[in-house]
């Protein structure tokens, strides 16, 4: 049945993703397969910014599962469609107290630019500036599958920095514009 599935994901170039016995538990390969015979095929890998990121073999007999048409591989197949709009050249990153990020919050609010607040380097919520004070800001939060997904208040001083237009932002702003246009009711 793995064979059967391979070659059909090869006939209808679908991406698909799947776990060798070499990978730990929850880890996946994705990409598009480029070549099979009876014993091995070959897979072009994407990252999580549907960049290409090269071809490599594996043995068939080392599959333990495969996965397909599940929600996550249709978003990367989105951002696969759209990674030429994606430029690593334009993150901008600062690193700062959370009081001196007040003229930055406004920039992102004015400009309704979806970003990155760091509360510390591996603490962080994701979305857009909805509102802020001295002493406060109020983030419309956006998962990372780009869905809204409501408002939080955090105290300003508590942040040590913001970064946004990195690929990490843009490809979710491209997720949730794409979740937008279907949903109108949303508002950030």
């Amino acid at each position: 049945m793995i064979l059967t599935l391979l070659k059909n994901a090869l006939s209808t170039k679908a991406l698909i993703g799947f776990r060798t016995k070499n990978l730990e538990w929850g880890e996946t390969i994705i990409g598009y397969i480029t070549e099979i015979n009876q014993n091995d095929f070959t897979v072009n890998e994407i990252d999580e910014f549907g960049m290409l990121i090269g071809k490599t073999t594996f043995n068939i007999e080392d599959v333990l599962h495969i996965e397909y048409n599940d929600i996550y591989q249709a978003e990367l197949e989105f951002i696969v469609k759209k990674r030429l709009s994606l430029n690593s050249d334009n993150r901008i990153t600062i690193w700062n107290d959370g009081c001196k990020l007040n003229t930055h919050f406004h920039y992102l609010k004015e400009k309704q630019i979806l970003a990155t607040f760091f509360l510390s380097e591996d603490d962080y919520v994701i979305g857009f500036v909805h509102d802020f004070n001295q002493e406060c800001i109020i983030i419309s939060a956006v998962t990372k599958d780009g869905m809204f997904d409501g408002f939080s208040c955090y105290k300003t001083a508590n942040f040590i920095g913001i970064r946004y237009n990195g690929l990490f932002e843009q490809k979710i702003k491209l997720l949730f514009d794409n979740i937008k246009i279907k949903d109108k009711s949303i508002v950030y």
